[in-house]
């Protein structure tokens, strides 16, 4: 069990704890098709139906890895025409049937033995049941990174935890994170193509580069509110080709997930590191919820 007198774990330190056993630990509960949540403090930007796209770049491929991944809001939000929001509350169906979870392993970190511990309470899931045909939806043509930009990812199946305990004992020392839910921790996602103008396309095959090579971008640090002065801004109060900063391991206790203003540039000048490689179940999707298999391999824009 974990100690609730133990001191507080920080959210930086916490990220890299969780790297080393979100994988075994959503393999285990959700299966090998589900992608985990990348950094437990960004958990929130990985919402049902959420919008996922690849870090823009010349080079497709460095050293046979894909571009890193970063989420870049809700489609509701960045959709332009053909999406209804009522329609969106209508196609989502909750089950609320797994329960408790409890993990623990022991990890060799730097030359001693770490011992992690995690608690999720009130796991359960969210569907979203969606026919999106080709043609019928547009995304904002203001969005920054929409050039250029030939598919995205959308999240269609979130795992969910009512709360989270994650401790950490390093010799006699334990630390402890705690963070309310519903908080997501896994996800199953589909690939669409973008056509011009920001047309959404048929579904294309998903591949081998999710989960088993995806590499992430953590969302930028969120800005302090800047002093009232005069300036050549856009009318919103910030450029929306702006770079915003990457924010590896912040020393700070935890906060809520960071959420972009719509349309913000979210990429990061700093590469990312890919994430571990693992097993999944990939392409076992078609056009609308529920979906067909597909065997054809990757070929991302």
């Amino acid at each position: 069990m974990v100690d609730s007198g133990a001191s507080v774990l920080e959210i930086g330190e916490a990220d890299a704890n969780w790297a080393l056993i979100r994988d075994k630990v959503v393999e285990e509960r959700f299966g090998p098709a589900a992608v985990p949540v990348p950094f437990l403090e960004d958990a929130s930007a990985y919402d049902l139906l959420s919008v996922l796209v690849r870090k823009p770049g010349r080079a497709r491929r460095l050293l046979g890895r894909a571009r890193p991944l970063v989420p870049v809001g809700a489609l509701a939000q960045l959709a332009q025409q053909g999406l209804e929001l009522g329609a969106l509350a209508c196609c989502t169906r909750e089950y609320r049937a797994r329960g408790e979870a409890h993990y623990e392993e022991t990890r060799l970190v730097a030359g001693a033995p770490c011992h992690i511990q995690l608690q999720l309470a009130s796991v359960h899931k969210k569907v979203a049941f969606l026919a999106l045909r080709p043609g019928q939806l547009a995304l904002r043509p203001d969005l920054p990174w929409l050039r250029g930009l030939r598919s995205l990812y959308l999240l269609h199946e979130v795992f969910y935890c009512g709360g989270l305990a994650l401790a950490v004992r390093r010799g006699q020392c334990q630390r402890t994170l705690r963070l309310p839910g519903p908080r997501p921790l896994a996800f199953c996602c589909l690939k669409f193509a973008l056509g011009p103008r920001g047309l959404l396309g048929p579904q294309k095959p998903l591949g081998p580069a999710l989960p088993a090579r995806a590499a992430w971008l953590k969302l930028p640090a969120p800005e302090p509110p800047a002093p009232p002065a005069e300036s050549k801004s856009s009318p919103q109060g910030w450029s929306p080709f702006r770079r915003a900063k990457t924010v590896r391991t912040p020393k700070r206790p935890a906060t809520p997930a960071p959420s972009l203003p719509s349309g913000k540039w979210p990429f990061a000048r700093r590469r990312a590191q890919p994430a571990a490689p693992r097993r999944g179940d990939p392409d076992r999707h078609a056009m609308s919820l529920p979906l067909l298999p597909s065997a054809e391999s990757d070929s991302d824009g």
